[in-house]
């Protein structure tokens, strides 16, 4: 069980409500059972006096007091059953909301590396899938397994009260067959779960980027043979849930036979007792009926034992998504914030593997306050590795990155976070509105700001032709913007956010010539007294800058008179 610590965990904090609802869950179990025994006494009991009376025997009976406790157990069962699922499902989507933000501030420490290196789709499922079969955790597993423990073990003191030799076949019989049904339900059904699981998963993976890349299948005429793939996964999936099924049913038939079992025995048993007159008539149907109740309390185990297999699968997933060590780490004891903001490289070598060749060798580099520095280089060179470095998401492997002369491995991660904007190759805008995204840079950025920075990337006249204006909403990865729009929505966040230091990494990437240097003017006021470290393939495609260097072979260089790429 260990790989349910966390989660185990995590329910504790919301332990008042998961009592609550225990406890409206064990009482509803009680009103079924009070309800069905004194229901059934109370009619043998009326149906006896009435035959005794119809010979003309004397008998009396009191009708209103076991009356008046049907009605009580049948509207406590139906009023307790009503607030067990209004505390529970509360319950549920408190703890879901705990395991979210648990899971996520896991994430949040990884650096973009790390990340990319996870699947999407895996990713997804992780995210969705996986977290939602930890709410059968409590609701379909800890909790009917509790209830039925203590509901078995109440009715048997109540049943060996009424007839000791009834409760002990109840006890040897019903209580045995339900544990050798949840014992080989847990033991077949782990790795039929972890299978479906791991199928379903990479279903959802195929899906998930067939659907992002079905322009590509279509061109290339690979539709039909991702088709097939995932047809046959559909079938390997489907399988293993009818594997599922088969193993649920045959537990909850064999629970279903122990309890029909146990019904008969105690029928035996109670009839002798009856002949014997060690009990009455009523209470042996009132015996018999409770064993009905007692039969709702154990029926649900052997789905309860199923479930607990993918249970544990997705706990297990979501731990370890939640254990990926991130690339970076902050200091335990960090450096007071230094109080300049020079941005230095020096003598710094970085590799993404041991097995690789450096892709910056014993680099040197000073950003001084209010400096622009441009890094020219062709792809592959380095270039978006600097502004990594700057940024703290990787540590060189030898030398150090300084922040107003601090190493930033000595600095708490939210001091360069703060301190710089950085706009990244990969465009990545969410799904909401377009002031949402802006305000991502600058939550407290007014309407007149937005604008403004809008006018900067020459979005201003698209934005204002859009019904809703700013509150216009956009899809996931911006959609409803072009390539080259989205591009300068997130280079207006950038430039919106209040830092001192600019990262950017080809801000005008899929512009036409003419939009990019209207940008590039138009941006000038935005980069006044700002630190700018900038990169690009090609020295037009610059605003003005103090320094123009290449990076080649790791190192830099003072750029060459005669370009490394020619001009057009």
């Amino acid at each position: 069980m260990k790989e349910l610590r966390p989660y185990l965990r995590l329910l504790g904090r919301r332990r008042l409500w998961l009592l609550a609802g225990g406890g409206l869950m064990l009482l509803t179990a009680a009103a079924n059972f009070g309800l069905l025994a004194l229901s059934g006494w109370f009619i043998t009991a009326t149906a006896l006096a009435g035959l005794a009376l119809a010979a003309g025997a004397g008998m009396q009976l009191d009708i209103y007091t076991p009356g008046a406790g049907i009605r009580l157990f049948a509207v406590g069962r139906a009023v307790s059953r009503y607030a067990e699922r209004l505390i529970n499902h509360e319950a549920v989507f408190r703890i879901l909301a705990d395991l979210r933000v648990w899971l996520f501030r896991h994430l949040l420490p990884l650096d973009t590396a790390t990340l990319a290196g996870l699947r999407n789709g895996d990713l997804l499922n992780r995210l969705t899938a996986d977290i939602d079969a930890l709410d059968h955790l409590y609701l379909r597993v800890l909790g009917p397994v509790a209830v039925a423990g203590l509901g078995l073990l109440g009715g048997l003191a109540f049943l060996a009260w009424l007839s000791p030799a009834v409760a002990l076949t109840i006890g040897l019989v019903l209580v045995p067959v339900t544990l050798m049904a949840g014992w080989l339900t847990a033991r077949h059904a782990r790795k039929a779960a972890g299978e479906l699981g791991e199928l379903g998963g990479r279903l959802r993976e195929h899906l998930v980027g067939d659907l992002q890349a079905q322009a590509e299948l279509h061109v290339f005429g690979a539709v039909r043979r991702h088709l097939q793939k995932i047809k046959a996964l559909d079938h390997r999936r489907l399988r293993a849930q009818q594997r599922l099924a088969v193993i649920q049913a045959l537990a909850q038939g064999l629970v279903l036979a122990g309890m029909l079992a146990t019904l008969w025995l105690a029928l035996q048993v109670g009839i002798g007792q009856v002949q014997q007159e060690l009990v009455s008539g009523p209470v042996l149907v009132a015996i018999l009926l409770a064993i009905f109740a007692l039969g709702e309390l154990v029926m649900p185990l052997p789905q309860a034992f199923l479930l607990m297999g993918k249970v544990r699968w997705s706990a297990s997933r979501l731990t370890e998504l939640a254990d990926t060590p991130p690339a970076v780490t902050a200091p335990p004891q960090p450096a007071a914030a230094p109080p300049d903001n020079r941005l230095a490289f020096r003598n710094v070598s970085f590799r993404y593997r041991s097995n690789q060749p450096a892709c910056l060798e014993e680099l040197d580099l000073c950003l001084e306050p209010g400096e622009r520095v441009a890094v020219l280089g062709p792809s592959g060179s380095g270039k978006s590795t600097l502004l990594r470095l700057a940024l703290r998401e990787a540590d060189p492997a030898q030398g150090s990155v300084l922040l107003g002369g601090t190493d930033l491995r000595r600095l708490d991660p939210a001091v360069p976070h703060d301190r710089m904007s950085w706009l990244s190759q990969r465009t990545t805008l969410f799904a909401g509105s377009i002031a949402m995204n802006l305000r991502l840079g600058a939550p407290a950025a007014d309407e007149t700001a937005l604008w403004r920075v809008l006018e900067a990337v020459r979005l201003a006249d698209v934005v204002d032709q859009l019904p809703r204006k700013l509150e216009s909403w956009l899809g996931e990865g911006g959609t409803g913007l072009s390539g080259g729009q989205a591009r300068r929505l997130a280079l207006a966040r950038v430039l919106l956010k209040p830092a001192p230091i600019l990262l950017l990494d080809e801000p005008t990437e899929g512009l036409d010539h003419a939009t990019e240097q209207a940008v590039l003017q138009d941006m000038e006021p935005w980069l006044r007294g700002r630190s700018l470290l900038i990169i690009a393939h090609d020295r037009h495609r610059l605003p003005r800058v103090d320094r123009r260097l290449v990076l080649r072979g790791g190192r830099l260089h003072t750029e060459d008179p005669t370009p490394w790429r020619r001009d057009p």
